[in-house]
């Protein structure tokens, strides 16, 4: 499959999903089962593994909840609720992310399409080489100004490098709202300045589709030395530090941090 056929694939399981999430909102179903999983959690990736069933003979899923599933074929890398704590308490920021590798690929940075479906909202896809999409407009990354950084730390000491951050560009305004799949896509639409995640919590699943659109936005997806984030995605595998933003953003932004 081309890699816009594949967009489409991807939007049409995220938004699957993410129907199925918004029609048992605030229900039973947001009971915690695990850890940060919920029931409905469980569901979602339940019916895009169904969805996939019965559309391919062989592909391999790298899930959340459930690790790797099968092998070969085409790579899909999902998180079936990503803003669970937000969803679980009827806070309307969660998003389902669904991110397509070609059959043999191994790395994040392989990725050529995905959407976020985010609840309620738009969703946001890309196809390498054919651009980013917000629902079925294809749009280019908004121009400046841009103020808004999304930032997640627990450390004192990376509280104090993000302190310096906001100290040496005047007018930026902190968001943490719980989706990171969402603020990385919004980053590379244009509408944040930058994502800055210093917790080392981050995974391959929670990102790989918005990472893949930020890049397709022409943003950069590093960590904290500016080196280019890639990992492997056939399993579930941590990111480290995340940084993401345009070029000339990035640069004020990693000095600020050093």
């Amino acid at each position: 499959m081309e890699p816009e056929e594949l967009r489409r694939l991807a939007v049409e399981l995220a938004e699957e999903a993410s129907r199925f999430l918004m029609s048992v909102w605030c229900s039973e179903l947001t009971e915690v089962v695990k850890g940060d999983t919920i029931r409905a959690d469980l569901k979602a990736e339940e019916i895009i593994a169904e969805r996939l069933r019965s559309r391919l003979k062989e592909y391999t899923l790298v899930s959340e909840e459930s690790g790797r599933t099968g092998s070969g074929g085409y790579v899909f890398v999902v998180d079936p609720l990503d803003g669970s704590l937000n969803y679980e308490h009827c806070i309307p920021w969660s998003s389902v992310s669904v991110a397509i590798a070609r059959p043999g690929s191994s790395r994040l940075s392989e990725v050529v399409a995905g959407a976020i479906s985010q609840l309620g909202g738009p969703t946001l896809s890309f196809a390498r080489g054919q651009g980013c999409y917000v629902n079925d407009e294809r749009v280019s990354p908004r121009p400046h100004p841009r103020r808004i950084v999304f930032t997640y730390v627990e450390s004192l000491e990376d509280a104090i490098r993000v302190a310096r951050l906001f100290n040496s560009i005047k007018g930026l305004k902190l968001r943490s709202l719980g989706s990171a799949a969402l603020e990385i896509a919004m980053v590379g639409l244009g509408r944040g300045l930058a994502y800055v995640d210093l917790r080392k919590k981050l995974r391959n699943v929670d990102a790989a589709a918005a990472i893949g659109l930020a890049r397709e936005c022409g943003a950069r997806a590093v960590d904290a030395s500016g080196n280019d984030v890639d990992v492997e995605i056939s399993d579930v595998r941590p990111l480290g530090d995340l940084i993401v933003a345009h070029e000339g953003d990035l640069n004020l932004v990693l000095r600020a941090l050093s």
